[in-house]
């Protein structure tokens, strides 16, 4: 499926716009509070086994916002955003990701 965080699709026609989808996913305290203590041991800059884990759950997060823009009859999604959100004093952390639904076809098929 096409996505893109723009609000078109560079050589393509979109056809209908279908509706505003959305995906989740979270990282669990228990997975940030094993990072927090890596964090704690090792000092500052980057960390790649942190960055790893928010990779893999925002891809999570793209996978069910795809899921729910197939189910619309989607071939694409425009307009994406990313939000992140720390929803518990106890560290959880849910990643989501929105966009547009919309059915785009090729303009060199036309």
């Amino acid at each position: 499926m096409l996505m893109t965080t723009t609000q078109n699709l560079e050589g393509f026609v979109i056809l209908k716009y279908l509706g505003l989808v959305s995906g989740q996913a979270a990282i669990a305290p228990i997975e940030l509070r094993d990072f927090a203590n890596f964090i704690r041991r090792e000092g500052g800059g980057r960390h790649p086994e942190f960055e790893q884990l928010v990779l893999e759950t925002r891809h999570a997060a793209m996978m069910s916002l795809e899921a729910q823009a197939k189910e619309f009859g989607a071939n694409a999604i425009i307009g994406i955003t990313f939000d992140f959100a720390n929803l518990a004093s106890d560290g959880l952390v849910l990643i989501t990701v929105a966009g547009t639904a919309v059915q785009a076809e090729d303009k060199r098929k036309l």
